[in-house]
């Protein structure tokens, strides 16, 4: 976990707490029963790193949601105040990025927020495939590439799929013969791993291209799996992006 830029929310922890209030307000707690539940969880006051990401966007995430409070609102403006916010990009070639990110966060915090706005309650991902099945999927040409699941990757917002693609094309009807052995498809550019990993609701919105296979592959259950050839890297796709990825990043 960590910040991979200067933007309130280019942080593993900014972001999961967006999502985390987000999806408590979406089950029905009131702003402040949120707030209190991330307090608890998060215990922020205990951890000086953590404060500074923890109140800002939590206040942020609220005004954007037309729920600021304003004890969040003063926490945040304080962590800015005190240059705590600013603390671990000094000396660094992103500070004065950061700094501007602060004083926009400041300017709209302190600005008129929107109107109260409705959070839908967040659909829970599932994932019913099982390591060793082969799920095809058919291009937009009209044949077919197939996936072999590897492991479910299971978090807050649900079960995804991991998979790799393996090196093969071709009818429906061959997919149900092809041989364990056959090996993943590497990624054509960005490295070249081989591990997938597939988020959204778009398997519903794809369920008439999409066919798991009645064939499936015996994998260990022991890591010996992974020394098959293919490198340990996972790239994370939306299942609405499948098509592009399947151009892009295999060469499909």
């Amino acid at each position: 976990m960590g910040a991979w830029g200067p933007g309130i929310f280019s942080d593993d922890n900014a972001a999961d707490l967006r999502d985390d209030y987000r999806a408590l307000i979406g089950d029905g707690l009131s702003g402040p029963e949120a707030t209190d539940r991330l307090l608890r969880e998060w215990a922020p006051e205990g951890d000086p790193a953590l404060a500074p990401v923890f109140w800002l966007a939590l206040a942020v995430t609220q005004w954007n949601c037309g729920r600021l409070e304003e004890r969040v609102k003063q926490r945040a403006l304080q962590v800015i105040s005190d240059g705590s916010a600013l603390l671990p990009w000094r000396g660094s070639t992103d500070e004065r990025k950061r700094k501007a990110a602060l004083d926009a966060a400041k300017s709209r915090l302190e600005s008129l927020q929107p109107a109260i706005k409705k959070i839908a309650k967040q659909k829970i991902a599932v994932c019913e495939w099982k390591r060793g099945d082969l799920i095809g999927l058919r291009l937009p040409a009209g044949d077919y590439v197939v996936f072999r699941m590897l492991h479910v990757h299971r978090d807050k917002g649900g079960a995804y799929p991991v998979m790799e693609l393996l090196d093969w094309r071709g009818e429906l009807e061959a997919a149900e013969s092809i041989p364990e052995f056959t090996p993943a498809r590497p990624f054509q550019k960005y490295g070249k791993g081989t591990f997938v990993e597939i988020l959204g609701p778009g398997k519903r919105r794809l369920k008439d291209r999409i066919v798991p296979l009645r064939a499936r592959h015996d994998l260990p259950d022991d890591p010996s799996w992974r020394q098959r050839g293919f490198v340990r890297a996972v790239r994370v796709f939306l299942w609405r992006d499948i098509d592009r990825h399947m151009t892009e990043d295999f060469g499909l």
